[in-house]
């Protein structure tokens, strides 16, 4: 039973729970992992190379190979070469940097930092925070008027027929609901039922995706934090509620601590990345439609002029939409990515740098 599982046991569950998901996500969306395809693919830094076809196709299908490989032969080596990897592909393209492939990797990364013969006991608590994170930031995120107003929209959309005052009480609880699930994790009394929970949680939000047919991608990722939650935590005892954190410290857990609590909080502050932040639909994320000027609307090309859309009588562009039907994936929702989308379209034109080309509009933070 994955309920009463050894440390050793654990670590395999949760490391094979992490690496599948990447698998299934790679099969469903083959085109964020090669660069030869119909949206920009963005890099980290402007120096970096991008890989033509075929190396593209190479290095991704070496990502795939080599992750399989690791399921069932668990070297420490190979962890290392399955998250250096994931570090490069997702310098060289951004948009790789979704929470849920973050997640694997942050996963896997725990893993490996340690040695071959460290007690698995303190993987385990490593890992431990990563969880915790989720679910505590992820609720924190939450605290703000858009993921309010948004939030009671779409309820009231989906279930109008459920009492007003319910939805608005039950909009307001959300945050602090799921906040308080990473925290009753803690404790010895709480921890199955911060385990039921949050199955319960991501049960709901696999079964809405397909009755509202959209969010496949994300139906692994619930699955995989529904099984590492059971596996982590719930034959899990501690002696005080700060154990996870306190407990084995070593510059292995310092590492993880600086992930799973200290850029996220330096997210409030603007330091780092919304969703590498644990900050998963919060509302909180800007998202763009780019205005196309008239100079610049026949410059473009076929493949994405079929992804204009019209409105007040502009041309626009969703960049969600354009990356959703090639990547499969939303657009990652930096400032710095959508700026450099700007530019690869604004490149099209006789002069990139006239001004008015383009416009780049945030559609989805008013607030009326």
């Amino acid at each position: 039973m994955i309920t009463n599982l050894t440390d050793k046991q654990k670590v395999n569950w949760v490391r094979t729970l992490a690496i599948l998901p990447v698998l299934v996500l790679m099969i469903y969306a083959p085109n964020l992992w090669i660069s030869t395809k119909d949206f920009p693919v963005i890099p980290l830094f402007s120096w970096l190379p991008i890989p033509k076809d075929p190396f593209d196709y190479i290095l991704a299908i070496s990502f795939f190979t080599v992750q399989i490989i690791y399921i069932f032969k668990p070297k420490r080596w190979l962890g290392i070469t399955v998250v250096l990897f994931y570090v490069f592909l997702a310098f060289i393209d951004q948009n790789r940097l979704q929470p849920y492939f973050y997640q694997s990797f942050l996963t896997i990364l725990t893993i490996v930092v340690f040695n071959k013969k460290s007690d698995k006991k303190k993987v385990v608590y490593a890992i431990m925070l990563i969880f915790f994170a989720t679910y505590f930031w992820s609720g924190i995120q939450k605290l703000n008027d858009i993921f309010y107003i948004q939030w009671l929209s779409a309820l009231n959309k989906h279930i109008h027929f459920i009492p007003q005052f319910f939805l608005k009480g039950f909009t307001y609880t959300v945050p602090w609901l799921e906040a308080s699930m990473g925290v009753l994790l803690l404790f010895n009394k709480t921890r199955k039922l911060a385990v039921v929970s949050i199955v319960l949680m991501h049960s709901i939000i696999t079964i809405l995706l397909f009755y509202l047919g959209y969010g496949y991608n994300v139906v692994p990722w619930n699955v995989q934090n529904i099984l590492s939650i059971i596996v982590l935590f719930w034959s899990f005892k501690t002696e005080n509620p700060l154990e996870i954190f306190t407990k084995y410290f070593n510059k292995q857990k310092i590492l993880i601590l600086v992930f799973t609590i200290l850029l996220p909080f330096s997210n409030f502050f603007g330091f780092y990345d919304n969703l590498l932040s644990f900050s998963f639909f919060t509302s909180k994320l800007n998202y763009y439609y780019i205005e196309i000027s008239d100079e610049l609307d026949e410059k473009l090309p076929e493949n994405i002029q079929q992804y204009y859309r019209f409105l007040n009588g502009k041309t626009i562009i969703y960049c969600n939409e354009w990356a959703g039907d090639v990547n499969k994936v939303l657009f990652y929702p930096e400032e710095r990515v959508i700026k450099f989308t700007d530019a690869y379209l604004r490149s099209f034109a006789n002069n990139p740098d006239k001004k008015g080309l383009t416009k780049l509009v945030i559609y989805n933070q008013n607030l009326n």
